[in-house]
């Protein structure tokens, strides 16, 4: 075992291989040979007062004598205490008792707290000292052993600071929260150092009490302003407070922190999130930029928050979220019942009739600012083209066109505020030709409509105040793609109000939608999610409310596309189709039936 240490340690850590020639060579008379054997036979006093190095020339090999083994031990502690161990373990081996407790000294010394576990419990009674205990309390602490650490650390005088601390760390372990916040304490009142603040504001945060445990954090990094760690989790603390001013007060401690630890993705994200939060979004994409290259090739990075693969995702959506400027909608909806337009133009509206319906959309969103989101908040122009059609065949008898503006205020609430100059155009039931879906491509056929429409249609202007809100849609219930999941749930409950204000007419829906998404088999990123609703629609036309009320259950399929290395998927294509059974109300007049719908958003 000796001669083994050779193949991996440093000649300076082991015992020199000095043969009986190379003694003689280095010594001059019969009086330092009998000096060298004299520190030989005498090795441990030797090892106590300082001639280690000299023991060693003097020592074989391969010594085989316990003073020996015990001296040389000695001499490795405390420097090189996996050498100590193969000494004392020697010593052992050849019926040294004496050596069993500088043997379990090695072994904690050495990172081996379960090796010295046995003899720790086996020690005589006249083995123990006050720093025997508390040795033993700090290695079964170690080996995750704290009620047998609680045990040691009971019996021992606790003076010092550090022996508080310990206790305080045994106490933490077995969730004697009281008990661990006094010692630490009392280890504070002893030696104020920066581990032991540090110590103590872990302890006040499982315990609860954030404000004394930030406190204590602070302290500790006043104290030692270079540790990293301290920074670390003082940034991380600061981060976290319900004060937005906090909040940005941790950018600093935190940018420091992704220099000391660039490898910790929690870092970098926080670091990100708050670079948002004051409006910097540049900043943010470019650290979300960084870890994402930190992370692009980890093999096993999953850990307790979870999967490699879902924070990678994470953090690409909060990326493309940050640079979205633009947006395209194109969507048609056919249905069994409504009105395509607010329906101002025809004559007697408190009279008509419900009818099936068609709505063609094209919408562009543009992204105002230097930056297109600000803490989750943008302000954007758009335009749309809406046409609508009765029945399932004919189309494009009404046009609607508007220009507006739209708020979005909150991050974390998805509202969004419009005003928009709103022109529709209607061509008269009697001169409308009807246009089917084929004629839409045909150029002449629809050039002859859009001449209808210019020409030959009743026309008016009107300022659309309108405001959208959905919620319980966020977290797990979010509708996106799980790059860990098959399968999950998905909701959403949607609100829509809008006021015609030169009209007078005002329309509301609402919707609660639930439903369960599987992922399809395909080298493609697909769902398919079957789900039911519950919908209240109201309009007001001439000031005749109606509402209608119903439910229904559907199928949606929906495909995802254009991402990149730094971006989740920019667009998705939604297709649904779902049965309609009124419940009550006058506005469509319990129309029944069948609603099939496609949105391209890119």
């Amino acid at each position: 075992m000796l001669a083994a240490l050779d193949l991996h340690q440093d000649d300076a850590a082991l015992p020199k291989r000095v043969s009986h020639h190379s003694i003689n060579q280095h010594l001059r008379g019969p009086m330092q040979l009998a000096t060298v054997l004299l520190w030989f036979y005498a090795a441990p006093g030797v090892a106590d007062i300082g001639q280690c190095e000299r023991l060693r020339q003097a020592t074989p090999a391969n010594p085989t004598q316990v003073d020996q083994l015990r001296a040389l031990g000695h001499c490795a502690m405390p420097e090189r205490p996996g050498e100590a161990v193969v000494y004392y373990q020697a010593a052992e081996s050849l019926g040294d008792s004496g050596s069993r407790l500088p043997l379990a000294y090695a072994l904690e010394a050495s990172g081996d707290s379960y090796g010295a576990q046995p003899i720790w419990k086996h020690l005589a009674d006249s083995e123990w000292t006050d720093n025997a205990r508390l040795t033993a309390a700090r290695s079964a602490f170690n080996a995750n052993d704290p009620y047998q650490a609680e045990k040691y650390w009971n019996q021992a005088p606790h003076v010092t600071a550090d022996d508080w601390a310990l206790g305080a760390a045994i106490a933490r372990r077995q969730s004697q929260i009281d008990a661990a916040m006094n010692y630490q304490r009392e280890a504070l009142k002893r030696q104020p150092r920066p581990d032991h603040y540090y110590a103590a504001s872990v302890t006040a945060a499982q315990n609860d009490d954030l404000r004394q445990s930030t406190a204590w954090l602070a302290e500790a990094v006043r104290l030692a302003p270079d540790q990293p760690r301290y920074r670390a989790d003082y940034g991380m603390r600061l981060s976290g407070s319900q004060e937005e001013a906090t909040r940005a007060r941790s950018i600093a401690h935190l940018e420091r922190a992704t220099h000391d630890f660039p490898e910790d993705y929690r870092l970098g994200e926080t670091l990100a999130w708050r670079y948002a939060e004051v409006g910097n979004s540049a900043a943010a994409r470019k650290e979300l930029r960084r870890v994402l290259d930190v992370e692009q090739d980890l093999v096993d990075g999953d850990d307790q928050f979870g999967s490699l693969q879902a924070r990678k995702y994470r953090q690409r959506r909060d990326h493309e979220a940050l640079s979205r400027r633009d947006r395209i909608t194109l969507a048609s909806t056919w249905s069994p019942g409504g009105v395509s337009t607010n329906d101002n133009l025809r004559d007697e509206r408190q009279n008509r009739r419900a009818t099936s319906q068609n709505v063609q959309l094209a919408m562009w969103d543009h992204a105002l600012g230097e930056e297109p989101s600000r803490n989750g908040s943008t302000f954007s122009v758009y335009g749309r083209v809406l046409f609508g059609g009765t029945g399932r065949n004919d189309y494009a008898q009404s046009m609607g066109t508007g220009v507006g503006l739209r708020y979005k205020p909150f991050g974390t609430a998805n509202l969004n505020l419009y005003s928009e100059l709103y022109h529709q155009r209607q061509i008269d039931d009697a001169r409308y030709g009807g246009l089917s879906l084929g004629q839409l491509i045909s150029p002449s056929k629809a050039g002859d409509n859009y001449g209808d429409l210019r020409g030959h249609a009743a026309s008016s202007n009107d300022l659309l105040l309108r405001a959208t809100a959905s919620f319980l849609d966020q977290g797990k219930w979010r509708n996106d793609w799980r790059a860990d999941e098959d399968d999950w749930d998905e909701r959403f409950l949607y609100l829509d109000g809008a006021w015609w204000t030169r009209a007078g007419d005002h329309q509301w829906l609402s919707r609660y939608q639930r439903g369960h998404t599987w992922k399809l088999p395909s080298t493609s990123p697909q769902t398919l999610m079957p789900y039911g609703f519950l919908e209240l629609s109201s309009q007001d036309p001439s000031n005749d409310w109606r509402q209608d009320l119903r439910t229904g259950l559907g199928l949606r399929w929906q495909w995802w596309f254009d991402d990149d290395r730094y971006n989740a998927y920019r667009g998705s294509l939604k297709v649904r189709a779902e049965y309609q059974q009124a419940l009550g109300g006058n506005l469509y007049e319990h129309t029944n039936g069948v609603l099939l719908g496609a949105e391209l958003t890119f």
